[in-house]
């Protein structure tokens, strides 16, 4: 009887020691280190060494992004130039090379083109064949002084009159008065040229001054007439002629 109390006794001393010892246990805990060892146990916590990792990797230098930027376009045009159609070369439907059995053109002859020819021209004699002997006068004509080629008109007096050479051309000159009137005077020279078959031309070179040409070739005589405060009226006659001998 005395040893199961004793028994029982033992016992409830070591349970009594048991809550005492958990009380203990629970009581003498601090909250920095149960955050401690909650921060150890969480998934979220890394250490140091990886956060740099972490940070250096999302602080990538701009030279990098853009060159993976430019890949990436490059890349971008790439696809899109190989996606769109080419054109593919064609044969024609024609053969080039030409066949023996097709016709050979044929162009018609030209037919000849009429010959145009001008007119024959009529002979002229040459005004001078030979030359006249040179020289001045005044108040007369030169003693040779070729009337055919410069002629004068009736009731003229002479001024002055002169004929000179040089190689093969002659120069014939003459200035004098006439009563007959400007328009008379420009008729005898015009009827002249014309028998002379020489072309004309008519001007005005001043007020009161009329001059004619005549020329043919290496030939020409230029006239001007204009009437004088007197009345009369003024003619100076200039020829240039080639000799034909």
């Amino acid at each position: 009887m005395k040893t199961k109390i004793l028994v029982s006794i033992v016992l409830g001393a070591a349970a009594v020691v048991l809550v005492v010892a958990l009380a203990l246990d629970f009581g003498g805990r601090t909250p920095s280190a149960d955050l401690s060892a909650e921060t150890a146990q969480s998934p979220m916590a890394t250490s140091p060494s990886a956060s740099s990792a972490t940070s250096a990797k999302s602080s990538s230098s701009p030279s990098e992004t853009g060159k993976d930027s430019e890949q990436k376009k490059q890349t971008t045009e790439e696809e899109k130039t190989s996606s769109e159609p080419t054109a593919e070369a064609t044969r024609p439907s024609w053969d080039p090379k030409p066949s023996g059995s097709e016709s050979r053109l044929e162009v018609p002859e030209q037919p000849e083109a009429s010959q145009f020819k001008l007119p024959d021209t009529p002979k002229r004699e040459p005004v001078l064949t030979k030359v006249p002997q040179t020289g001045v006068a005044t108040g007369k004509l030169t003693k040779e002084f070729p009337k055919d080629a410069v002629p004068v008109p009736k009731s003229t007096t002479i001024v002055q009159s002169s004929v000179e050479k040089q190689e093969k051309l002659v120069f014939v000159g003459v200035e004098g008065r006439s009563n007959a009137s400007v328009e008379e005077v420009l008729s005898f020279y015009s009827e002249h040229f014309e028998q002379q078959q020489w072309l004309t031309a008519q001007s005005e070179p001043a007020e009161g001054v009329t001059q004619l040409l005549g020329s043919f070739g290496e030939d020409s005589t230029t006239v001007t007439i204009r009437q004088l405060p007197t009345g009369a009226t003024s003619i100076v006659a200039a020829g240039v002629f080639e000799i034909q001998e």
